[in-house]
């Protein structure tokens, strides 16, 4: 049991937490962490999205009530990164942060990030007036998640533009959390160049609410084709339409250029690189959740156009007959969706009253809820002991609807009610064993194979529910006839040696410098993965690796002086910043490496 969390702040971020976790305890040891958060010490830190939640919820005290799904969609950016996913994907991609099914890297990949032009943030960003707020009224800063979202440039509360702080994901550890402080969040950081455009901040702004929205609240799920055939109706209802079932790419072009032109520059990701004609398409693939926000919001932006509104201008009246008003033009709003290549208008009253009608002549109304007075009115009628054709005829709908709602609502009357349905009992364990027994007994020369072919129904629930006591039971699987190693693992082993040591004394005369890795040495060998495997068996193979496999230190070194050396034959005078950008170093190495920096520096001023 984990024995200390701080309490979570507003919409900050698991990682947050658990990196401030880290600093109120005193843990200098990121493995030491994960071991106090998840038990085990081979778990990544995820930024966006934090795998092994299970493990996390049950290391935490119970009144928090913060269990895994819980974590995964209050404290991390699922929600918003699978919004526009199918059911499958959503239930999915849960199970694997709660640490059921997959990995972070396949659950990056399924989810699009990967290969996706919309990129999720590089740097952890940080809004300066939520910096403030935090100091005064926690006394710490922490990471906020609907600030790392792509496509949010601005704070959704304060409407300030959100800059970078000094955390860099890609220069951090893997397995390390770190916690925003005053340090790596500067108080009066600069602000972008496009701070003082008012038409980019409200833009930028209007995109920002957009995509917090949709972390809160994510829509419904639905299948792929289903978004495409939604926007393209809202939009030949707003005048996009081509022909019967077309969409003007032009005018679309046109208009989202209008309405989204001046943030091109300041967000890459909204340029319409073919995309918005793409997702005005059939479906065929999922879309960064920044394009359907945009999309939204150029089809919120536009007005519905008269003629093509089907139902008039309303105000439509009200059909519930129950109502004292019904007839009468109450209903000020008409939803419009596409159902079936129909445009559908769904209408819904003050009284609660709502029901749905197709565009055209014949379609008859659809209720989709009677609203409160029904109910009331049920209630009294079945007091006052009217009978069910009575009560049918006063509501104004059939009997079988009057008894559903009556077994909903648990009341009692002198008429008979609907059964309740009849539900199969499962199947019980004794029955299946038996007929297992019987149909080995009755034919003993079938293997199991067979046997199964001939009862697979039997032999899955066995399998889901009885493993164990079918696994012991005949027939049992054949063993194999020859256990004797085919393989002479101190051949191979010998000869992959020799030719590895080969391959290495190959890379340590490419130009420029390659490093010497197993993964380079797999390459070569045009068997990748192979060797981890079987390094057991290969003791050759394994001391060989150990020999001329080089770290990123002894590498480095070998880079200066293939560096120091080039410079020479160019008659460049060797310079340390060109030791750097010519061998490709960062601005901060090894001790080592800047020692082999400042002595080949020397060497070249002789």
């Amino acid at each position: 049991m984990l024995t200390y969390l701080p309490a979570l702040h507003p919409e900050e971020l698991l990682y947050s937490l658990l990196a401030r976790t880290c600093r109120h305890s005193g843990w200098q040891s990121p493995k030491l962490a994960l071991e106090e958060f998840f038990g085990h010490r081979s778990v990544r830190a995820g930024v966006f999205l934090q795998t092994e939640l299970n493990c996390l919820a049950d290391r935490l005290p119970a009144r928090r009530q913060l269990t895994s799904k819980r974590l995964a969609h209050k404290t991390t950016l699922l929600p918003y990164l699978t919004a526009f996913s199918t059911p499958d994907v959503r239930d999915w991609a849960l199970n694997v942060l709660m640490g059921e099914n997959g990995d972070a890297d396949t659950l990056y990949i399924r989810l699009g990030l990967v290969a996706s032009s919309v990129n999720l943030t590089t740097t952890l960003r940080y809004c300066p007036a939520c910096r403030t707020e935090m100091l005064e009224k926690y006394g710490e800063l922490y990471w906020r998640r609907d600030h790392q979202l792509p496509g949010v440039l601005v704070c959704p509360t304060h409407a300030v533009p959100l800059v970078d702080s000094r955390v860099i994901l890609s220069h951090t550890g893997q397995h390390e959390f770190i916690a925003a402080d005053e340090n790596n969040c500067p108080a009066n950081p600069n602000l972008p160049s496009w701070s003082d455009r008012a038409n980019v901040a409200a833009r930028l702004l209007e995109i920002a609410k957009a995509s917090v929205a949709l972390l809160i609240a994510p829509p419904n799920p639905l299948p792929l084709h289903s978004w495409g055939r939604e926007y393209r109706t809202a939009l030949r209802a707003r005048g996009f339409g081509r022909g019967n079932s077309h969409i003007d790419q032009s005018a679309l072009l046109h208009s989202y250029d209008a309405r989204f032109g001046a943030v091109i520059d300041v967000l890459p990701e909204a340029i319409p690189d073919g995309w918005l004609e793409a997702i005005t398409r059939k479906h065929r693939h999922a879309f960064a959740p920044l394009r359907h926000i945009l999309i939204r919001l150029l089809i919120d932006s536009r007005p519905l156009v008269p003629e093509l509104r089907p139902f008039g201008d309303g105000p439509w009246p009200c059909c519930n007959p129950l109502a004292e008003h019904y007839g009468h033009l109450m209903i000020a709003e008409c939803q419009l969706h596409a159902e079936k290549r129909k445009i559908i208008g769904v209408f819904r009253c003050t009284c609660g009253y709502a029901f749905s009608r197709a565009a055209h002549p014949d379609s008859r109304p659809r209720i989709l809820n009677f609203g409160p007075l029904f109910e009331s009115r049920l209630r009294e009628l079945v007091i006052s002991g009217t009978s069910l054709r009575g009560t049918a005829k006063a509501l104004h709908v059939d009997t079988r609807t009057v008894l559903r709602y009556v077994a909903r609502l648990e009341l009692t009357t002198p008429w008979k009610v609907l059964p309740k349905q009849v539900t199969l009992p499962p199947p019980d364990r004794m029955t299946m064993r038996e007929r297992w027994n019987r149909a080995y007994c009755a034919e003993r020369s079938l293997t199991r194979k067979e046997l199964r072919k001939r009862m697979p129904a039997v032999y899955m629930w066995l399998y889901r529910y009885d493993r164990e006591w079918l696994g012991s039971q005949p027939p049992l699987p054949r063993s194999l006839r020859n256990n004797r190693a085919r393989i002479n693992w101190a051949h191979v082993d010998a000869q992959t040696a020799e030719f590895l040591r080969g391959e290495a004394d190959k890379l340590l005369t490419h130009l420029p410098p390659v490093r010497v890795t197993r993964a380079a040495l797999e390459r070569a060998l045009d068997r990748r993965g192979w060797l981890g495997k079987r390094l057991h068996k290969l003791p050759l193979c394994a001391s060989i690796l150990d020999e001329v496999t080089e770290n990123e230190d002894a590498f480095q070194c070998r880079r200066i002086a293939w560096a120091y050396a080039e410079l020479c034959r160019q008659g460049l005078p060797v310079q340390a910043w060109r030791l750097r950008r010519l061998a490709g170093l960062p601005e901060q190495c090894a001790t080592v490496v800047e020692t082999a920096i400042f002595a080949a520096q020397n060497r070249g001023e002789r």
